[in-house]
């Protein structure tokens, strides 16, 4: 079944490149800069309920898995996205504990119908729910930040994480000088980036399968107060913020434009939310 969502067409169609791309273990990203966020922020522990949203390829459900959850609902609004995370899965001892759901996080119907559902259907049952790097992708955040608060324990947490909104949504230039010593003729480099809005930025083609530039899914900027506002206003409340970033062990030579040697600016911004102390579900 394709996702009825156009905004999730991309991610159907090429569920396979990004599945490629992602593997078992994740990209450098994931491993290094997002994953610690994670172990960090969810501190999971043995018998806890998850459920992790925008799943893709299932990396997250199968490390909340292997962390000891009871059980795990890996849900993503791209039914081709939860084909290969079934398929990633078969054969784990942990198989048993992962189940999947079709859930579009910017529908407040597709919400409904989850919440109503044997998966969500008791309030307030979930330790711990996750969405990894797909915040940036949502152009709606108030269906999500509603259904948290009805999902979340009261003490569990929500943790998030996503595309730094300085480095990368904002549309920064990434600006490299070359300076030479007039003493010693010895050249050495500096790197910055140049903001021209911060407040302001229109949706933006991100480049996450290359070669498919028109068929690419937009990214959403926001600055840090409407990032966090919709869920302080559905009643939850953030208890931490992490920001990540590759050091020079991670420097690449040949592409003097990449990100990674950038490494004065945060890639990963990471954050936890949880629900607001007496604060009863609608």
């Amino acid at each position: 079944m394709a996702s009825q969502n156009p905004s999730l067409t991309p991610w159907d169609k090429f569920a396979s490149t990004w599945d490629e791309g992602m593997g078992d273990e994740g990209n450098d990203y994931f491993r290094y800069l997002e994953l610690p966020i994670l172990e960090k922020l969810a501190k999971p522990e043995e018998g806890f309920r998850a459920l992790d949203l925008a799943t893709g390829n299932g990396l997250v459900a199968r490390w909340l898995a292997q962390k000891g959850a009871a059980s795990v609902i890996a849900t993503d609004g791209a039914p081709a996205m939860l084909d290969y995370a079934k398929a990633r899965t078969e054969g784990a001892g942990y198989a048993d504990r992962i189940s999947y759901h079709c859930l579009d996080v910017t529908s407040q119907a597709s919400w409904d119908e989850f919440i109503e559902s044997d998966f969500g259907s008791t309030g307030g049952s979930f330790d711990v729910i996750t969405m990894n790097m797909a915040l940036m992708d949502i152009q709606d955040l108030g269906p999500l930040a509603k259904a948290l608060r009805h999902l979340l324990k009261p003490n569990g947490c929500f943790v998030a994480t996503l595309l730094h909104p300085i480095f990368f949504t904002s549309g920064a230039s990434r600006q490299i000088l070359v300076h030479e010593d007039s003493e010693t003729g010895e050249h050495s480099i500096e790197r910055s980036i140049v903001m021209t809005r911060y407040w302001n930025v229109p949706p933006a083609k991100q480049m996450v399968f290359p070669g498919r530039k028109a068929e690419t899914p937009y990214m959403y900027h926001r600055p840090l107060h409407q990032l966090f506002t919709p869920f302080f206003e559905a009643g939850l409340t953030m208890d931490a913020l992490e920001e990540t970033n590759f050091d020079e062990s991670f420097r690449d030579p040949v592409r003097e434009h990449s990100s990674k040697n950038f490494t004065e600016f945060p890639k990963i911004l990471g954050f936890r939310m949880r629900r607001v102390a007496g604060l009863v579900s609608n």
